[in-house]
């Protein structure tokens, strides 16, 4: 749906962007929620689900901010953010050839602010919403994004120090 809601961003018909991000994030999260209901996940689920996720989000957060509805610093979190995961991803599996996705509650709580807040801003441009409710997702938003990148760089420096250590054991 990601290439879609893109479209109709730009083209700022936003009732079918927000419909298809609505549908889009209720899915993401039944996908989880039914995968560990009936013991269903698998490794190749546990990388594309969050990977579809990250470019879902970045895609419309570009396009968002391309129509000037999403502010820089919050733009430039989310985009740092995941490029950081990725690229920390890349070189923990370099490192140690032991990555294993497990997102954290922090990792989850991030996504559900940014598909939150991604719906409020179109819910933003359809109607008038006051200001203050959407600046004040906005740094929540902000604050999350912030803090699980920060906790993505903490936990695998501590993860592939601890492997290093163990190699040498």
């Amino acid at each position: 749906m990601t290439p879609v809601i893109v479209f109709f961003i730009l083209e700022k018909n936003i009732m079918p962007a927000l419909g298809l991000m609505i549908i889009a994030s209720i899915t993401d999260m039944l996908d989880g929620l039914v995968a560990r209901y009936y013991n269903m996940r698998t490794t190749v689920g546990s990388y594309l689900d969050p990977l579809a996720d990250k470019l879902m989000l970045i895609a419309v957060f570009v396009s968002l901010f391309i129509v000037d509805h999403v502010p820089l610093y919050l733009f430039l979190a989310v985009i740092f953010r995941d490029i950081v995961i990725v690229i920390g991803a890349i070189t923990y599996e370099l490192m140690t050839h032991s990555l294993k996705m497990e997102p954290t509650y922090i990792s989850k709580a991030t996504t559900l602010a940014q598909m939150i807040y991604v719906v409020v801003v179109l819910v933003s441009m359809i109607t008038s919403l006051h200001a203050l409710w959407l600046h004040a997702i906005a740094w929540l938003t902000f604050a999350l994004t912030c803090t699980s990148g920060i906790h993505y760089l903490v936990s695998w420096t501590q993860k592939a120090i601890r492997n290093e250590q163990k190699e040498h054991d």
